[in-house]
Formats: C-alpha cells, structure tokens, sequence
C-alpha cells in the first residue's frame, strides 16, 4: 500500500528556470489516538526562491513559521489542536497542505531540485515523506503552461458544475473536501467539462485541475 504522509510536486520530472512549482504535502494519523498537534518540517533546496512562496489552501488551520538551519530554508507548517482522529475513522483522519514556490531563474542545466518533508504527530518520532525531484534538463525543450484563467458555475451550486478552462492546460480534476478526502475524479477532455455533484452533502469543497505542466485549485460551494 501507498504511504499515506507523502510529497507530490507538479510539474513534476523535467522544468525549466523560473517553473512555478506546486507541492502538496499529505499526512495521516495512523495510530490509535487522537493527533492533538503536528507540524511538518520541510527543508527547502536552495534552489528554490523563498520569496515567492504561498499556500494555497490547507485541510485545517495552519500558521508558517520560515526559518534557516544549516544553509537551509526551512518551512515550518503548525497545525496546532488539529485533534485528528485515530486511523479507524477512515476518510476523517488526514490532511494537506498545498503550497507554491518558484524554482530559482538563473539554473543552469542538470541542476536538480530535491525536496522531502518530515511530519510531527504530537512528541512522536517524526515521520518522513518520500523525496520528490525536478530537474533542469540539458535539453531545454519543456512545455511549460501558466495557469489559465478557469470559471466554475454555477457557485453556489446545487447539482450540475460546469468547469471552464482554456488553452487545453488540465487533462484531470479532483475534487476533495475541507479536510482533503477525495470524493470525484474525473478526466477533462474539452474546455468545458461538467461535474455532477448532486450527491455531495452541503458544504465548501475544494477543485484541483492538473496538466502535463499545470496545476489550479479552486474553491466552490454545494448548496
């Protein structure tokens, strides 16, 4: 089975300078506790500009906390009183955070960016994720889309969503709910693709489309 506290990069493998990259890193409480706290810890690679990160959005309350140790950007993610529930409530015991960050303009080819994060469950031992790499490539010839602008209506929405995106730029959607469960998946094959969520309970839910080289999250409400 796959380890549930992992790291995704998107784009993921080869990029060029200046790619914006987007990491979403995911936890679960696998014990047979309540998690009251955790953090994760993440050491950023150098050749990533610090100046230009954001969250995106997160399962729970977070507070960022940037530091260096050893040369090193470091990214504390605080998730304090989260209470998240032990592993035999399934699909109420994780969550993510979803950051973006630019890689450094000046790289130069085979230059590669690593990235791994360790995540704290209260005062147990930290738990590592997998690491994720990118690369410059000695090659320069990667397609590297901006995020197109995307609509989503009706929102508020009662059954159908229609989601519309141009330039091609998402093959993918996903959308998960506030505490990152993913709930739909569904292939875009035109620039207007439509959702029937009719089933899901009322509430806020968050959209994640992905391409090749592109990623955009979006919020929506069901009614």
């Amino acid at each position: 089975a796959m380890d549930p506290n992992l790291k995704t990069a998107s784009p993921s493998g080869d990029i060029s300078p200046g790619t914006q990259l987007e990491y979403m890193i995911s936890f679960e409480n696998t014990g047979n506790d309540t998690a009251f706290n955790i953090h994760i810890q993440d050491t950023l690679s150098n050749n990533l500009d610090i100046n230009t990160l954001q969250v995106i959005t997160s399962s729970a309350p977070l507070t960022v906390l940037p530091g260096i140790a050893g040369g090193y950007n470091i990214l504390k993610f605080d998730f304090p009183h989260i209470n998240l529930l032990d592993s035999s409530h399934h699909g109420q015991c994780d969550g993510f955070v979803l950051f973006s960050i630019n890689v450094k303009s000046t790289l130069s080819p085979g230059t590669k960016i690593d990235n791994e994060a360790g995540i704290y469950f209260d005062a147990n031992d930290v738990v590592m994720t997998n690491t994720v790499e990118n690369r410059i490539p000695f090659t320069t010839k990667v397609s590297v889309i901006n995020n197109s602008l995307v609509e989503l209506y009706p929102n508020p929405v009662n059954d159908i969503l229609t989601i519309k995106a141009g330039n091609d730029a998402y093959n993918t959607m996903t959308i998960t709910n506030t505490i990152g469960q993913v709930l739909i998946t569904q292939q875009m094959n035109t620039s207007q693709t439509k959702v029937n969520v009719k089933a899901l309970p009322a509430g806020i839910y968050y959209i994640t489309l992905r391409g090749e080289s592109a990623v955009k999250v979006e919020k929506f409400v069901k009614l």
